[in-house]
């Protein structure tokens, strides 16, 4: 059966109409008209909101609260993940009953400046991720402004770590364990996200059309399927996978495992002792991204191989074609007609 709303109800007490959402209580007006046109309302209303009505003004905690429930429902579970964990920061550094109005930037800068454990693109994710929870709550009708709107963000610092075709080979030479090869040669033949390799199950691959494709509902930002294309040597590490492993992730370590987050990391820091660096998969997807433009692919064909809706992201994070002097030294070279 459905669940049936609340409905008012009349406290004599208060000589006023009330509705129970929750624990709480909620004052709607003593005209019974008036107070069924704003109970309408309120109920028009998202269930996160709901909890704001009434007298009182939201509290900073309750606002964060129920932002951390809506990414929950509405995003994925790593970015729920990211979000949470940087919220949970300035929850404790915040007294529980300030108002969401009466919260300033100086109480999130505090919390950066506490934290000399954190590099300038931690504290900028942590800027980022407080601020965005208030401009939530402002679309919400949570509060009328965004207390935060003047919090300073710490300028983020590029990763410039790309692989070359020269640190593929080493790579390749000394990366232990098949399962963690597989992961490294199929990030260098396609360029895909850490987490879209992780996701790729039989179901998802294509061979007949050269391509791996993960539908709206499983690809990052859920807004379209993500394609991703299969050269020769990325369709044969999928085939043999597949084989391998028809049902769930085809990426696996040693063990049988599907790979994690935590996993290839551990894997990178031994590969790290070996090889006198520390790489990350990002650091293959920028690699491909230079080779593919040195190689002649026009910019925006590359950000869609990427999986991107535009260059911008390529231009400004991943290509580091600029990092090859002779690269450069010749494309100044053609541009004079040479």
């Amino acid at each position: 059966m459905p669940r049936k709303h609340p409905q008012p109800f009349w406290r004599e007490g208060r000589k006023c109409w009330f509705v129970q959402l929750g624990k709480k209580q909620v004052r709607l007006d003593p005209d019974r008209d008036e107070a069924f046109r704003l109970y309408h309302e309120l109920m028009t209303r998202p269930p996160e909101a709901r909890r704001f009505a009434g007298d009182s003004p939201p509290l900073a905690l309750d606002v964060l609260d129920a932002f951390l429930d809506w990414t929950r429902a509405n995003k994925a579970a790593r970015t729920y993940d990211w979000y949470r964990d940087f919220i949970l920061h300035l929850k404790d550094a915040i007294p529980p009953s300030i108002a969401a109005s009466d919260l300033r930037p100086h109480h999130a800068s505090r919390v950066m400046d506490a934290r000399s454990d954190w590099g300038p693109n931690t504290k900028h994710g942590f800027a980022r991720a407080v601020t965005r929870a208030f401009n939530w709550a402002v679309k919400q009708g949570l509060v009328a402004s965004n207390p935060l709107a003047g919090l300073e963000k710490p300028r983020p610092e590029a990763r410039e770590t790309h692989v070359t075709p020269e640190d593929f080979r080493r790579v390749m030479d000394l990366a232990q364990g098949d399962g963690f090869r597989d992961v490294l040669a199929f990030a260098w033949e396609t360029g895909a996200r850490p987490q879209e390799i992780r996701a790729i199950e039989a179901r998802h691959v294509r061979f007949g059309e050269g391509r791996a494709v993960l539908p709206r509902p499983e690809a990052k930002g859920k807004r379209a399927a993500r394609v991703i294309y299969l050269t020769d040597e990325a369709a044969s590490i999928l085939r043999r996978l597949c084989e391998a492993n028809p049902s769930g992730p085809v990426f696996r370590n040693s063990e049988g495992n599907p790979w994690t987050k935590d996993a290839i990391n551990c894997a990178f820091r031994r590969l790290a002792k070996l090889i006198g660096k520390r790489l990350h998969l990002g650091a293959f997807r920028k690699g491909w991204a230079t080779e593919a433009l040195k190689n002649g692919v026009d910019v925006l064909t590359a950000a869609h191989l990427m999986g991107h809706a535009n260059s911008n992201m390529l231009a400004k994070h991943y290509a580091r074609v600029q990092a090859d002097p002779a690269f450069m030294a010749g494309a100044a070279r053609r541009a004079r007609g040479r």
